[in-house]
């Protein structure tokens, strides 16, 4: 239960930023994205990689060849990952991104499957199991990364001509993906290649959080800016990856 009140939560804290608080202006929310960029990218390189290669570099028996053959088939995965999401910015136009685009669909149906793919199969293999010290990270990375991907989804709806209880209809279509990704990871078939999703996924986080950290500012007290929210979003990552009870 915890699993789905979290990623819920993160959706609607996303809608209470724009319609509460009204802090949905670009550049506030590409401060957001860059945290949330640093933050991806740091639990993937001192997490999720080294987790998923430690645990399939070798099978039963050690045997080195038999380890490198699965070390290549999770590299692969990674980079099918990373290319899927590649795909997937053709249908959302880079809103993972931060980018807001007005459209004239009402609702626009390309747009939105695209990101409910995107957030289904992030979500994947948080089914595997007990909500886990990686799991825990998962998850984290997950809401972290919705949270501002809700913030430019509702306020692109509303600034395209969509009602607002259309928006929220619309919005609420996305909040429950992510739980129907991890009830889709605790059907048996799907579960046992867990960890070859988590390879998919972190393809996906690396696509997402590159693309985010190589955008430039428009000026340079934006880079600055910038610079300190993605200082944070490391730093964050570090100290969740180093608290007590953390196993590589």
């Amino acid at each position: 239960m915890t699993v789905y009140l979290v990623l819920m939560s993160s959706v609607v804290a996303g809608v209470l930023t724009v319609l509460g608080f009204k802090l949905d202006a670009p550049r506030k929310v590409k401060l957001i994205t860059a945290f949330t960029g640093a933050y991806l990218m740091a639990l993937v390189c001192l997490h999720f990689l080294p987790q998923t290669f430690g645990q399939h570099s070798h099978d039963a028996t050690g045997a080195s060849a038999h380890g490198a053959a699965n070390g290549l088939m999770m590299g692969a995965l990674v980079l099918l990952g990373f290319f899927l999401q590649v795909v997937l910015d053709n249908f959302t136009l880079g809103l993972e991104h931060g980018h807001a685009h007005c459209t004239h669909d009402k609702p626009p149906v390309a747009m939105l499957v695209g990101l409910c793919l995107h957030s289904f199969i992030e979500a994947i293999p948080l089914g595997n199991g007990e909500l886990d010290r990686s799991n825990t990270l998962l998850l984290s990375g997950i809401a972290v990364h919705n949270y501002p991907i809700s913030i430019v989804l509702l306020s692109m709806l509303l600034q395209s001509g969509v009602t607002r209880p259309r928006a929220l209809a619309l919005l609420a279509l996305f909040t429950v993906t992510a739980p129907l990704g991890v009830l889709a990871g605790r059907i048996p078939e799907i579960s046992q290649y867990s960890a070859h999703l988590m390879a998919v996924v972190i393809g996906i986080f690396m696509h997402v959080s590159t693309t985010i950290l190589f955008e430039t500012g428009e000026d340079h007290h934006y880079n600055r800016q910038k610079g300190i929210a993605i200082a944070l979003g490391i730093a964050i990552a570090v100290l969740s990856v180093m608290l007590p009870g953390h196993t590589h």
